[in-house]
């Protein structure tokens, strides 16, 4: 199974080994490399940048057999998603071993983010709106012209049932919202999946929309909810 034929929560901060092929040339300086090393153990974070990337735990020459550098306590590289977007890959359950050598440099990478923004990244209702490459881009829908068009909203956190960010890049048209434009956007679901609604958007609200927007927001803590759902109040 191909790594674009998963769902990004499937294999986030999870275990998979890639069919690398010659990708684990790159990874040299680190471990002795041979030409019948063509699989790499992975894990996946997001880079400062957001972007996709895949740290190398070890390397093997098949799918069973893939340890060689697992004893070595730094990773031994990274490939960006656009070098494996293709490459066969299967999840694999971890050992002790594994885990170790995974977990803290994974909370160091997640050290650059907030805990709301890291929260969004482990929700599988948004996986079918996430940018392959930047799974941190969302399509998320706003009204124009009385037609409702999708664009990349770069996800920043959460406020109550609200998500949060702001367009990925300029539009290309004229839509009232600027590229740094606050967005605030609502799940729905459409035809059996999840969608998002941006409601609101700008720093500076008009008296009414903040109005809504406070009450909202004060109506469904009241019910215990949020964006991620129904929560349980202590």
């Amino acid at each position: 199974m191909r790594i674009a034929d998963y769902a990004f929560t499937e294999y986030y901060h999870q275990y998979i080994t890639i069919e690398a092929d010659d990708l684990t040339d790159l990874l040299k300086d680190a471990v002795n490399v041979t030409e019948r090393d063509c699989y790499a153990l992975c894990s996946s974070y997001c880079a400062q940048d957001g972007g996709l990337m895949f740290n190398v735990l070890s390397i093997g020459s098949s799918w069973e057999k893939c340890t060689k550098g697992l004893r070595k306590k730094a990773m031994l590289g990274s490939f960006m998603m656009e070098d494996v977007f293709e490459k066969e890959a299967r999840l694999v359950q971890p050992d002790f071993r594994m885990i170790e050598k995974n977990e803290p440099f994974l909370e160091k990478m997640d050290d650059m983010f907030e805990d709301d923004l890291l929260k969004t990244r482990l929700d599988p209702r948004l996986d079918p709106l996430r940018d392959p490459v930047y799974p941190d881009y969302v399509l998320a829908g706003i009204v124009t012209d009385s037609s409702l068009i999708e664009y990349d909203m770069c996800i920043t956190g959460v406020k109550g049932p609200f998500l949060t960010g702001t367009l990925e890049q300029e539009p290309e048209t004229d839509i009232g919202i600027h590229q740094d434009c606050p967005l605030f956007a609502l799940p729905y679901v459409y035809e059996g999946n999840c969608r998002l609604f941006v409601l609101f958007a700008g720093e500076e609200l008009s008296e009414y929309e903040q109005t809504v927007m406070d009450r909202i927001i004060t109506e469904t803590d009241k019910a215990g909810l949020n964006f991620s759902g129904l929560s349980i109040k202590s």
